[in-house]
């Protein structure tokens, strides 16, 4: 444990402030999650309107993450961060107020937008200015402090209503200073953002792209490799919209008590928190490639016991495998996909697939429903299996067959015993500037294959 807490002293100071940020600001969203529809349910507004607001929110995410490559290429992640976290602080402080459909359904767009940069943006900075050693730490401790920002944020939003002096727990005031309160939390991460230096001042990091030119050979390549990544995040949101809308509920449905489920989720996000530090161990003693697909795997016997025999206990443990699954899951494939595309396709591959996620999502969700209103759970959970075990399979056939893979440029891709010698890579006859980017892949000139390759 103290090896693990020297490696984090020696993140760079930026990335330690994101960090900070990324903490606060996603506790405020927690609150938010818990609570907001508690807030609609005291106005008076039905299941019909929350489905609405919830759906102008998803798409616009799904609207503003699929511009993010262009954002981040041209404004840099720091700004990008700064402006889109801001409109969704705003639009947090106008959820909290409004009251009127048409204003809530407006803010709810405005705030999905602003949550797209809050979300999408992490792993491009984290990449820019992070040392290409450090990635997987860093996306690691990333996501493992958003689950436990949005547990944090959970249970505040859980206690703070009955705290509110002068207005019962359960009512229209006691949620909106809730709401409030939290958002107000989130604006403290505006202060770690303004103490970075290199990042916000747009001073470039150390390792930068070199490479003059890309073939035909290559530039399909880069296509092809993006296109399958957001494929498999859209079969997972699939799997996962069916589910995790209504996994509450569920639970209601075996005997849980409110404060009970509140606890589970805790739990879920603590559980999520702690074992999401060991993805870059685990990542680096199977493989990403093996370790991303087990992982996304580890849920299937857990539903499939649902289906045949559900319980109570069972139902516990199949969230707290879910849960830790994406945060394991997310920081391996994540950094394995920097490592694959070159720079200038790496925001861009990120948004895609967060849009790609949230379509999927509220899609699924609408068939999830549907079905546990006719049938019971047993189809959304069949096909949470299925749609897990299609996108772990897509993972491991397609980027087990990569040409980095194969050429070795990417030896902790695979187990140990499997890592092969460097190897020339050959996409096409492409010039590479002397001094290129230990990002960028080698690119060998014609009749070189199998010779040594440097860096």
């Amino acid at each position: 444990m103290s090896a693990y807490f020297r490696r984090v002293r020696g993140f760079p100071r930026d990335i330690k402030l994101f960090l900070a940020y990324s903490l606060l600001a996603n506790v405020g969203f927690g609150v938010s999650q818990l609570i907001f529809n508690l807030y609609l349910t005291e106005l008076g507004y039905r299941e019909d309107f929350i489905g609405a607001f919830n759906g102008a929110l998803t798409l616009s995410m799904a609207a503003a993450a699929v511009s993010m490559g262009v954002l981040l290429n041209r404004f840099g992640p720091w700004r990008c961060i700064v402006g889109g976290v801001g409109i969704f602080f705003l639009a947090s402080f106008g959820l909290a107020l409004a009251e009127a459909p048409w204003l809530l359904l407006a803010l709810a767009g405005l705030n999905g937008v602003g949550l797209a940069f809050l979300f999408t943006a992490t792993m491009p900075f984290v990449i820019e200015w992070t040392r290409r050693d450090q990635r997987p730490e860093v996306a690691a401790l990333s996501f493992s402090l958003i689950s436990l920002a949005t547990m944090l944020g959970s249970l505040a939003g859980g206690v703070v209503p009955s705290l509110v002096p002068g207005v019962a727990d359960v009512s229209v005031a006691a949620y909106r200073w809730t709401l409030i309160g939290g958002t107000a939390v989130a604006c403290l991460g505006y202060l770690p953002l303004f103490l970075m230096g290199p990042a916000r001042r747009g001073r470039g990091p150390t390792e930068t792209a070199t490479r003059l030119v890309e073939d035909d050979a290559e530039r399909r390549q880069v296509r092809r490799d993006m296109t399958v990544f957001v494929a498999i995040g859209g079969l997972m949101a699939l799997g996962a919209g069916m589910v995790m809308p209504f996994y509450n509920v569920y639970l209601r449905s075996l005997g849980g008590s409110a404060r009970e489920i509140g606890y589970i989720y805790a739990a879920g996000g603590l559980v999520s928190a702690v074992l999401g530090l060991g993805a870059p161990a685990v990542a680096r003693r199977l493989g990403s490639i093996r370790a991303v697909v087990l992982v996304r795997w580890s849920v299937v016997p857990f539903y499939a016991l649902l289906i045949l025999s559900p319980g109570y206990g069972l139902a516990i443990v199949a969230h707290l495998v879910r849960q830790t699954s994406i945060s394991m899951a997310w920081p391996i494939d994540s950094t394995f996909i920097a490592e694959v595309l070159p720079a200038r396709a790496r925001g861009s591959v990120f948004g895609w697939r967060s849009g790609a996620w949230n379509v999927g999502f509220s899609a699924a969700s609408l068939v999830g429903g549907a079905l546990i209103v006719r049938f019971g759970y047993d189809g959304p959970f069949f096909g949470l299996i299925l749609f897990s075990i299609l996108a772990g399979t897509l993972f491991a056939v397609y980027f087990g067959r990569h040409p980095l893979i194969r050429a070795g440029h990417l030896p902790l891709a695979l187990p140990p015993h499997k890592r092969q010698p460097v190897k020339a890579l050959v996409y096409g006859p492409v010039p590479v500037v002397a001094g290129r980017s230990p990002d960028a892949p080698q690119v060998a000139k014609p009749g070189v294959a199998d010779s040594p390759v440097g860096g």
